[in-house]
């Protein structure tokens, strides 16, 4: 009678580890898929808090030119899609000492340049809004983010001549100075 008990336990354990390797696969596959989305929103996050930083670096910017605020020399409205083809050149003063007007397109060439080299299709819109203040907007595209690639962001100008299109995501800030 012990030897009918012991056949019937052969190759019980093979099932057992069979299983349990199936049990660590699909653990380890969920723990990387885990860290592929974790990566995702790093750089996400990461590329939203480079546009809030670069908004609030030409609000201070701007703050810091009284003349130009008065002149309205700070105004960008440049279609995102002719923005984005183009890294604006710094242009140097003509003077020793540069004017208000100089020095705010000096601001926002550096500016621009900035988004682009720290954003993916980066770019930006400066315009004064009603109140006397100013609306700064930055645009980007999000790297690998397809699901967003036909969405309009709504926090993106919808006039037909600013709005960049489907697929790019925009932060605005509205400041006096």
């Amino acid at each position: 009678m012990r030897i009918s008990i012991k056949r019937r336990q052969l190759g019980t354990s093979m099932v057992e580890i069979v299983i349990t390797i199936f049990i660590i696969s699909f653990g380890l596959l969920g723990l990387g898929a885990l860290q592929i989305n974790a990566m995702k929103f790093q750089k996400t996050a990461s590329q939203r808090s480079e546009a809030t930083q670069s908004a609030y670096d030409l609000s201070e910017r701007i703050r810091a030119n009284g003349k130009g605020v008065i002149a309205s020399s700070y105004e960008y409205t440049t279609a995102y899609a002719t923005t984005i083809k183009k890294r604006p050149a710094i242009p140097e003063c003509a003077r020793t000492k540069c004017t208000s007007d100089e020095l705010a397109n000096i601001d926002l060439a550096q500016w621009l340049r900035n988004l682009s080299d720290h954003l993916h299709g980066g770019a930006g819109y400066v315009f004064r809004n009603s109140s006397g203040g100013y609306d700064v907007t930055v645009m980007w595209r999000e790297q690998n983010d397809l699901s967003s690639a036909s969405d309009l962001d709504p926090a993106c100008p919808i006039e037909p001549l600013l709005a960049p299109g489907a697929g790019v995501r925009c932060y605005m800030i509205r400041f006096a100075p």
